[in-house]
């Protein structure tokens, strides 16, 4: 049944190419951001579980 819908639908075989290129262009997209913001940004979000909470004031606001 869901075949003879889908054949009968008019630029139905545009859908797998476009739903590639989509998902293509966001994961070279991904790559492109991380590569961009650098080893240093991430060894620094690594180490944050080891650091004690005193450190960020942004957890521990006092109101």
């Amino acid at each position: 049944m869901y075949k003879e819908v889908l054949r009968s639908m008019e630029g139905v075989e545009l859908f797998p190419s476009i739903s590639l290129i989509l998902f293509f262009a966001f994961f070279v997209l991904l790559v492109v951001w991380l590569v961009k913001h650098g080893k240093h940004h991430w060894d620094d979000a690594a180490n944050l579980p080891l650091e004690a909470n005193d450190n960020h004031e942004f957890l521990t606001k006092e109101s």
